[in-house]
């Protein structure tokens, strides 16, 4: 699916379009001057898809030289081992996750209790990946012609963190990871490092951003007025509510 001239979305699942595995989330490629990357990686079922996708519109496997992960759940981080094995590209995570995505640490991420209670199935195992850059807060990373910087965004869980592009014609686009939704809505899990207060600051931070694209990593995106759903959650934060949670 193309949604402009620099992103397409390349894979998602049940949270989202129906394009590729139930458990993926959604994959977003990044296209600037022949170069490629992808925003995340989905579980891993979809590697086969995901490269179909890129190679039918009209790019090359090889044209992909960066793999950016806003953390490291296994529906965001688990195809990132094969998809580099397949293009070449090196895989970019927020520096506090590079050793549990390294040793694929299951419990780490409370993949273990997501298998048990059904989320992924019961033989689903998180491939283990060595990335090839750590980032953190204020990074900025080259995709072509565009710069991709690197936000700090725990809450959902320890280790997530947002990119932030701007395109050649002065737009804004956010890629929100599981910080926050359209219509303003959260992913809010019973895991051992959700915590609602630094969620919360996430939020803020991200509502200061006058993003115009909102890629998030379920669900719809926003074309226009990406800010509005940011400005949403905040405001139900601010006002000492809680906003809606995806997960039903």
């Amino acid at each position: 699916m193309k949604i402009n001239e620099n992103v397409y979305l390349v894979a998602s699942g049940k949270m989202g379009f129906d394009l590729t595995h139930p458990s993926d989330c959604n994959v977003y490629l990044l296209a600037s001057n022949g170069e490629l990357a992808l925003i995340d990686s989905g579980t891993g079922y979809s590697v086969d898809e995901i490269c179909q996708s890129i190679q039918e519109y009209g790019f090359s496997l090889q044209q992909v030289t960066k793999i950016f992960l806003t953390h490291i759940h296994a529906d965001h981080a688990g195809g990132a081992a094969q998809l580099r094995e397949r293009t070449g590209a090196k895989v970019y995570v927020y520096e506090k996750a590079f050793q549990d995505l390294r040793d694929g640490d299951e419990d780490a991420i409370d993949l273990t209790t997501a298998k048990k209670f059904g989320f992924y199935p019961e033989d689903y195992q998180l491939v283990p990946c060595e990335a090839d850059h750590q980032v953190k807060e204020g990074d900025v990373c080259k995709v072509g012609n565009l710069q991709v910087r690197v936000l700090e965004t725990p809450g959902h869980s320890r280790y997530d963190i947002s990119f932030m592009v701007e395109d050649g014609d002065g737009e804004i686009l956010l890629f929100s990871g599981d910080t926050v939704f359209y219509n303003g809505k959260i992913s809010m899990l019973h895991t051992q490092d959700f915590h609602v207060q630094t969620l919360a600051k996430s939020i803020a931070k991200l509502s200061a951003i006058d993003a115009g694209i909102l890629l998030p990593g379920h669900y719809h995106f926003a074309l226009k007025n990406g800010r509005s759903h940011i400005e949403s959650a905040h405001q139900i934060f601010q006002s000492m509510g809680v906003p809606k949670n995806i997960v039903e």
